[in-house]
Formats: structure tokens, C-alpha cells, sequence
């Protein structure tokens, strides 16, 4: 089942991506639960025999997962989220992993516009200020929830461990789930 046209989608690689760490991370029961407590339609999605990189999957439906699987294992939701954040850019960068090891923080998140629109339907990633060891990074137009930001918060820690770089820090400030106009986070890094 696609989801509607007007909704905000991502590509089915960061579901599988996202349910390789759930199914790893959490026990076989703790798995189960999750799942279990998902709407019907989410469960028949996560059950299909494949699914593809290409496919288009709900955002909510990440969302959801992330929410469940946080509740089932006991984890606070924000802890949860950006650890599968970090994993789901572990999980995905698959056989480019190598250009992070050649590339900064700063060069990865010059591309980080045209990645987000490669793999999100909806949103616009803009980094708004940056230097070395810093970024400001926005995401508007995009219909956030708290896991949503969540993951993408452990996607740019993870681009720190990823790039070889040292203390990376990741604040989320402004954020549109607490009335902002968008959603903003500050990435301070370390040389390697």
C-alpha cells in the first residue's frame, strides 16, 4: 500500500536501514511488541517478503516505528531515536562509506541539500552557516515530529563518527514540534 501522494514519504532503504537496528537492538519480545502495537497497515509494510530501496514508505510510519520500539525497549524516545538515527546513515551510506572517510563534516554537509531531497519526498535541508568544526542546519517545510528529529539529530552525530572527526555535538534547537518555524540544529566537531 503506497501512501497517499500528498504525504510526506522517504525511501524504503531507510526502513530496512531502521528495522535492521530495531531487530538487533531490541530483544526477540521487545521486537514483537513493537511491531504488535503498530497500526495494521504499518505491519503489513514491514512484513512484505522485500522491501525495496526505491519503494516509498511514510514518514510517519519511521516515525511510529522509532516511537514503538523506544517504548518496548524501555529507552527514552530521544536516546532511541538518535541512536537509530546514526544507524539508519551507517546503514545507508553502504558502498559509498568510503568517500566519508576522504570528506569532512563541512564537505558532507554541503551535499547534504541534494541528499535530503534524493531521499525525502518533502522539506527543504539548508545549511545555513558554516566553518570549521561548525554548521547551522535547517530543515523546513517538513511535517516533524519528535522521532523524526530524533533520528536526523543521530544522522549528523553519525556523520561526525563516520568522517573520523572528534567530539562531535549535536544541538537541537529551534524545532517545528515546539511551534518554530523550523527546525534548526548546531554540529560542532573536532579535527581528526
Amino acid at each position: 500500500m503506497l501512501p497517499p501522494a500528498d504525504q510526506a514519504t522517504t525511501k524504503g532503504a531507510v526502513l530496512r536501514a531502521l528495522l535492521e537496528f530495531v531487530e538487533t537492538d531490541l530483544t526477540a519480545d521487545q521486537f514483537g511488541r513493537a511491531i504488535a502495537a503498530l497500526p495494521e497497515t504499518d505491519q503489513a509494510i514491514i512484513r512484505q517478503p522485500s522491501i525495496l530501496s526505491s519503494m516509498k514508505v511514510s514518514e510517519f510510519l519511521l516515525n511510529r516505528v522509532t516511537v514503538e520500539a523506544a517504548l518496548a525497549k524501555g529507552e527514552p524516545m530521544e536516546q532511541f531515536g538518535r541512536r537509530a538515527g546514526a544507524a539508519e546513515l551507517k546503514a545507508t551510506v553502504g558502498i559509498y562509506r568510503f568517500i566519508t572517510f576522504i570528506l569532512t563534516p563541512t564537505a558532507l554537509l554541503k551535499k547534504a541539500a541534494t541528499i535530503w531531497s534524493t531521499i525525502h519526498s518533502h522539506g527543504v535541508l539548508t545549511v545555513m552557516d558554516q566553518s570549521e568544526g561548525m554548521a547551522r542546519v535547517q530543515l523546513s517545510d517538513f511535517p516533524s515530529e519528535a522521532a523524526n528529529c530524533a533520528r536526523v539529530t543521530g544522522w549528523m552525530e553519525g556523520l561526525g563518527v563516520m568522517t573520523g572527526v572528534h567530539n562531535t555535538r549535536v544541538v537541537h534547537g529551534q524545532c517545528m514540534t515546539r511551534g518554530d518555524r523550523v527546525c534548526e540544529w548546531l554540529v560542532t566537531w573536532d579535527g581528526k
